[in-house]
């Protein structure tokens, strides 16, 4: 098995996605993770009968 060995990466040599790309995934994320929160929980509760 080979290791891997990753170069660290100093301050200002990183290169991040816009602020507004970032920002987008994160609340494309969050929506589609309360989602599936009310699909799980309306199929827990039909599944249990409760109304």
């Amino acid at each position: 098995m080979t290791a891997i060995m990753l170069e660290p990466v100093g301050p200002g040599e990183d290169d991040h996605q816009p602020l507004v790309k970032r920002l987008g995934w994160f609340f494309v994320i969050a929506f589609v993770s309360m989602l599936v929160v009310a699909a799980v929980a309306y199929a827990l509760r039909a599944a249990l009968f409760i109304h």
